[in-house]
């Protein structure tokens, strides 16, 4: 959810082991959540999973060429008697520049939890012990691994429709700046196939960089039903408020996209 770019500003260059460094993070990802994901089904009960492939588009980001930018999101989402596991990787392009370049970028994040505790008729349903390893590179030859860990919840959110809702407090131990904490909250509401899900994260202590809050919902309707189909298929909008994105001072993004979301 949140990446350190900032120091990939001012660095352009486009050789053979900087696309080998955009491939390594992916593979290495695929094959943690293979892994996650066999023993989860061969040691544990699965009480959910979900895995989807999203398109975005919007030609308003901040720091990106023209503010154009395409995004391709695998995502993966299970529960599991001993916790649960959220993995996401985004391919990003950007149009082309001045001299014909295009800004390419792969971003992911894996994020397994632990379950420590349960409680019933409570607002906490359960307490967690949360990690998660963000992975990158992009065309700039800007790369990062930065690791985060923390203590999270899961939510009794007395609203109906919610499918679910977590507060989580990471520390991280950043790559390229100085480390920091991180409060994540995450939530989703469904209901007459509407959709409304998404994240906040708020990065905060460090000395590098600024604050920065990223508020990121997406807002869809599911035409399973109305296309007689076995699988969801959503289409609506992504918005992105980012106030002091990537830590940058006064850079604000305000970015509306469209989206289109297949789940298998």
């Amino acid at each position: 959810m949140r990446f350190d770019l900032l120091t990939s500003l001012s660095c352009h260059t486009n050789s053979s082991s900087q696309k080998l460094a955009l491939l390594k993070p992916l593979s290495m990802a695929a094959v943690a959540i293979a892994a996650l994901c066999s023993m989860s089904n061969i040691h544990a009960k699965t009480f959910f999973t979900d895995t989807s492939v999203s398109v975005l588009y919007g030609d308003d980001y901040e720091l990106v060429e023209d503010g154009e930018l395409t995004t391709v999101t695998l995502e993966h989402a299970s529960a599991h008697d001993w916790g649960g596991v959220f993995f996401f990787v985004d391919r990003n392009q950007g149009a082309d520049d001045i001299e014909n370049n295009r800004f390419r970028e792969t971003y992911g994040e894996l994020s397994p939890t632990f379950k420590i505790a349960t409680f019933n008729d409570s607002f906490i349903k359960q307490v967690n012990l949360a990690a998660t390893y963000e992975f990158g590179s992009n065309s700039t030859g800007f790369d990062q691994d930065n690791y985060l860990v923390g203590i999270g919840a899961d939510l009794n959110v007395p609203i109906p429709g919610t499918t679910f809702a977590s507060a989580t407090l990471y520390h991280a131990f950043n790559d390229n700046t100085d480390d920091d904490q991180q409060i994540t909250l995450t939530y989703g509401w469904e209901r007459n196939n509407f959709v409304v899900d998404g994240f906040i994260d708020y990065s905060f202590n460090n000395d590098d960089i600024e604050d920065n809050i990223h508020i990121n919902p997406q807002i869809k309707y599911n035409l399973q039903e109305v296309l007689g189909i076995d699988n969801r298929l959503e289409v609506g909008m992504e918005y992105s408020y980012w106030k002091n994105k990537y830590g940058v001072d006064g850079v604000n993004q305000n970015s509306p996209s469209a989206l289109v979301k297949f789940h298998f």
